[in-house]
């Protein structure tokens, strides 16, 4: 049920930000006179929830979830002088927005009892300031993890390109464990190959077998190409499955990006015990995957530990 709120919550959250896109003519400054927030205030709010749960994310990038577009080509666009109305209702009104710093706020935005109410409890705040509430997924003492990255890609391998994802793997796992201090990585290895069975399966075998790893996230190969090879490699080595994990990652991040159900990604432990996980090959995927991931990483861990 509480998965269903959240899928529901998150509909929500999609067609106010949908509905906001599509009335450009409603300024930012008849927002925060009507309400007390506009569409900065929601992009910080959804640059809090980037750091709640361990999300690599810059303010700039939340501003363009919330604008659809860069924030400063939509200013240029949209963003019309203010006029004497309005202006004249932003300054009777300013100890209810940004301009003020928060009174009588509680931690979680609720007011206090005769509290002066009105602006959102990120009016004035920088964007570099924690947010407002941090919920600990996972109890406990930090839970050690050797953690060995697979970027496959013929491109990437080739050196067509650089390979980006495979370094997002890291950047998103070192985040998470900062930010929540429920998981503490080790990096072994971080290793490009092409989209060949083989190669992969040797990769992913001489980790799994030699006793120093606990994790190998891969990154590429899951989709219906006809190089797409990584589920096919990693089934092999597989003596435990966890499909309810591959299910999770690609129902929640088809919330965000519909075609992520078409990964044929899979995951699960070999006879050795080392978490096998299978990526997309997109960075921004990958980050939407682990922050399904990671939360329940080291129960994971610890469960298959013994």
């Amino acid at each position: 049920m509480a998965s269903l709120m959240v899928q529901m919550e998150a509909y929500a959250f999609r067609e106010l930000v949908a509905h906001l896109q599509w009335r450009k003519d409603v300024q930012n400054i008849d927002l925060m006179n009507l309400a007390g927030f506009c569409r900065n205030c929601l992009s910080k709010w959804y640059h809090a929830a980037s750091k709640v749960h361990g999300v690599p994310m810059e303010y700039e990038e939340a501003c363009e979830r919330i604008y659809g577009e860069p924030y400063g080509e939509w200013k240029k666009k949209h963003q019309k002088k203010a006029g004497e109305e309005q202006l004249a209702a932003f300054e009777s009104g300013k100890d209810l927005h940004a301009r003020t710093e928060p009174k009588g706020l509680l931690s979680g935005g609720n007011h206090e009892p005769g509290g002066q109410p009105g602006h959102s409890n990120v009016c004035g705040q920088s964007c570099d300031a924690p947010p407002p509430t941090v919920s600990a997924h996972v109890a406990g003492a930090s839970t050690a993890a050797r953690v060995a990255v697979l970027t496959a890609s013929d491109r990437a391998a080739g050196g067509v390109y650089e390979d980006k994802s495979g370094p997002a793997v890291v950047e998103m796992v070192k985040a998470f464990a900062e930010q929540h201090g429920t998981l503490k990585p080790s990096f072994l290895e971080l290793k490009v190959v092409p989209d060949d069975e083989e190669t992969i399966f040797t990769a992913l075998s001489s980790w799994s077998n030699s006793g120093s790893c606990d994790v190998v996230l891969t990154t590429g190969g899951t989709g219906f190409g006809p190089r797409d090879v990584t589920p096919e490699a990693t089934r092999r080595l597989l003596a435990k499955p966890a499909e309810n994990l591959s299910r999770a990652m690609a129902w929640q991040t088809s919330l965000q990006e519909p075609r992520s159900i078409l990964s044929r990604g899979v995951c699960g432990l070999t006879k050795d015990k080392v978490l096998i996980v299978n990526l997309p090959g997109h960075p921004n995927a990958v980050r939407q995957c682990l922050a399904v991931l990671l939360p329940v990483l080291p129960h994971l861990l610890r469960m298959a530990s013994g």
